[in-house]
């Protein structure tokens, strides 16, 4: 079975290129075509760019370039297990390598002599020719699922502030006075709260004259109507849509409520409507 660098070589000679020729048409040096040729494949180079010479070499000569670079592989994995069993010759024996080809490429000559230049870099490798043996840096995805997790955060925070503000300008609105959410109870509280006061502790009568007001709900709401003068609560709880009940009052009252939308209130044939369409409070002279 032939080597990789005599099927390598065979195969330029049967295309009639040169080394120069096939250096020119793969951008790879052709110092490391002729080494590749003559299966010395130590030239100091990262494995990676060994690999991506190869496998770009192989396609231009029309050769198989997975199954070349497995034969690499396997020369490669043969080579460390020689070394291996060598024991304790990589102390005691050292092989000089040979000065490297100097070609015309390499070396130009002047009224002073003949100088050698430095080595060219090696051509860039299409990424395309390339195989990537190293695996993903451990860490890297850790860092990117935190970096999505601290955005998230951020983002659900910034909404739950948008939130707020929204919810605070709008039971800021209106020209009615502002009221607190603990007056609004539940038509079950209210009439806990009712049924537990005593008689003895009502307020006394008042001496101002009795008049009625009207209220009527276009939608659901809670209501708590109390007079300004003895702090009497006339009326505390829940109107369904379209309800309507009629109060007799004492002198001016509070109307405090929880949707202002959805009351209408009438005194003497005169309509009353809040201005704040959520929670306020209101007075009925």
């Amino acid at each position: 079975m032939h080597s990789i660098g005599e099927r390598l070589e065979e195969a330029r000679k049967r295309k009639g290129i040169s080394l120069r020729e096939a250096a020119e048409a793969t951008k790879i040096r052709s110092d490391y075509l002729g080494e590749m040729e003559q299966n010395k494949f130590d030239f100091e180079l990262p494995e990676i760019y060994k690999r991506g010479f190869i496998k770009n070499y192989a396609r231009f000569l029309k050769l198989d370039p997975e199954k070349i670079l497995i034969d690499y592989s396997a020369v490669r994995l043969g080579n460390s297990r020689q070394v291996k069993r060598g024991g304790t010759e990589l102390f005691g024996k050292m092989d000089a390598k040979s000065p490297p080809k100097q070609t015309a490429e390499s070396t130009h000559e002047n009224s002073y002599g003949r100088i050698s230049s430095a080595p060219k870099p090696p051509a860039p490798i299409e990424s395309d020719y390339v195989e990537h043996d190293d695996e993903p840096v451990e860490g890297e995805s850790d860092k990117v699922f935190y970096m999505k997790v601290g955005l998230v955060c951020l983002g659900s925070l910034a909404l739950v502030f948008v939130v707020f503000g929204l919810i605070k300008a709008i039971l800021g609105s209106g020209s009615d006075e502002p009221i607190d959410r603990p007056e609004l109870q539940t038509a079950e509280q209210a009439a806990a709260v009712e049924s537990s006061t005593p008689l003895a502790t009502q307020p006394p009568a008042l001496n101002l004259p009795i008049d009625s007001i009207t209220l009527t709900a276009s939608g659901e709401l809670y209501v708590l109507v109390q007079q300004q003068a003895d702090k009497k609560t006339i009326y505390q709880g829940k109107l369904a849509s379209g309800a309507t009940i009629s109060l007799d009052k004492q002198g001016p009252v509070s109307i405090v409520f929880n949707e202002g939308k959805n009351l209408t209130v009438e005194k003497d044939g005169e309509f009353f409507r809040p201005s704040a369409e959520g929670p306020a409070r209101i007075t009925i002279p």
